[in-house]
């Protein structure tokens, strides 16, 4: 559903793509001799978060005129290792931090290390000042080694809502707490039979960060290789999703579906990623004020939220001229001055205090968007197992018949449990 929205704000970003009028990185560096021609694969292939990415690479072509890079819409992910070993690879590539260690396995991605502790590299200080700690934890490998770098990282809780029916409901503000959102959410179902409080397609991931929200725990051990959902906390979190559902409080939607109905005006809330906002707003197309809150609190005092996103890594391939110019482009694109670009124009998250520090403003004129960044302390970041995601869709089954009473919260935990380790037995550290 997402492919069918265009924002004002996309027309008026692909005229900034056209105009090269973009406002960051704006010293040219010398060119070279001859121009070294790079290709870079990047996913996003719709809305907002496409026109971002063309305007990056716009802009990282217009500032490096010894390099040119040529950008292409492929998911590399799922096709990038057998370009690699069929001779056709990019020479940088956007890829699933937990889908790495695949492409590592095939030698097809070049260890970072050498490139960032040499001359044209980033310092400690940098590294500290331009990352936050479990960012750049995310990135390491068990062998000493880096092959990827950071690129984005979007938070999977966030809750947008329709402030015209918080206000028929007498609601005066955003709830805080998971409590707060079964009252609100409650209130909002009493105001019509057409009219309902939350809306949301289940998801494990954001289930996870509830679990932990309500004092549960998701791992058995340190590096996140063993589930252990059964306990209180997990519980708890799923008993209230599942109470919510009985009592039509809140539908469970496939897809983007959710958002086609939040457009209509009948929907209280959304629980969504904070990729999602501009596509949601696109739904409400200004009908009515939508508004957001951050990630509800707990009983445990504390709001995780599920941090996710896509690296950057470079192919194992190319000439040397090749492989420097694609770690310039890399260091541009993880840059703090990039990122926040990026940023401001697809509700992702700062990557660091540097980021942060140049979000403020545009936070304090975007509660909307200032709603989505949450304490990094508290942030849960994806497991780097290349079965991880697939250990996910199997937990989803045993989840959706818990959600909706089809078996016993205690037997749905024990299965998702079960079948997730079933996954992630045996898997190599990233």
């Amino acid at each position: 559903m997402k492919k069918a929205f265009v924002t004002t704000a996309s027309i008026a970003l692909l005229a900034s793509v056209a105009s090269g009028g973009l406002s960051y990185a704006k010293e040219k560096h010398a060119p070279a001799s001859p121009v070294v021609h790079i290709v870079f694969w990047f996913g996003h292939s719709s809305g907002q978060l496409l026109l971002a990415d063309q305007a990056e690479v716009k802009r990282f072509n217009e500032t490096h005129p010894g390099i040119h890079v040529d950008a292409q819409v492929v998911h590399a992910s799922s096709k990038g290792v057998a370009a690699f070993l069929a001779g056709k690879a990019p020479n940088v590539a956007m890829i699933a931090t937990d889908a790495a260690q695949n492409f590592i396995n095939a030698g097809a991605l070049l260890n970072l290390k050498p490139f960032l502790l040499s001359k044209s590299g980033l310092t400690p200080a940098q590294i500290k000042n331009d990352y936050f700690p479990a960012v750049w934890k995310d990135m390491q490998s068990a062998n000493g080694k880096q092959y990827i770098m950071p690129l984005e990282k979007k938070s999977a809780v966030v809750l947008y809502y329709n402030a015209d029916l918080f206000k028929q409901a007498h609601l005066s503000g955003a709830p805080r707490t998971w409590a707060q959102v079964v009252a609100d959410a409650t209130k909002i179902t009493k105001l019509s039979p057409n009219d309902h409080g939350i809306e949301w397609t289940p998801s494990v991931r954001q289930f996870f960060t509830m679990t932990m929200d309500f004092g549960g725990t998701v791992w058995s051990n340190p590096v996140r290789n063993h589930f252990n959902l059964v306990n209180p906390g997990a519980e708890k979190a799923l008993s209230m999703l599942r109470d919510m559902v009985a009592k039509k409080i809140l539908i469970p939607t496939q897809g983007y579906n959710y958002q086609l109905d939040f457009g209509t005006g009948k929907v209280g809330m959304l629980i969504d990623a904070s990729a999602g906002y501009t596509y949601d707003l696109s739904s409400v197309g200004g009908k009515f004020p939508m508004l957001a809150a951050p990630a509800p609190f707990g009983p445990s005092g504390r709001n995780y939220n599920y941090i996710n996103g896509a690296s950057l890594a470079m192919f194992n391939d190319g000439t040397k001229a090749q492989q420097q110019a694609s770690f310039e482009f890399v260091k541009f694109m993880s840059s703090p001055q990039n990122n926040t670009y990026w940023n401001e124009h697809t509700n992702y998250l700062p990557l660091g205090p540097a980021g942060l520090e140049q979000m403020k403003e545009f936070y304090a004129k975007k509660p909307a968007w200032d709603a989505s960044y949450s304490n990094p302390k508290f942030w849960v970041i994806k497991p780097p197992y290349a079965t991880y995601s697939a250990a996910k869709s199997a937990m989803m089954n045993d989840f959706m018949k818990g959600l909706l009473g089809q078996e016993s919260i205690i037997t749905a935990l024990k299965n998702m449990t079960a079948s997730g380790n079933q996954y992630m037995n045996g898997q190599q550290r990233l």
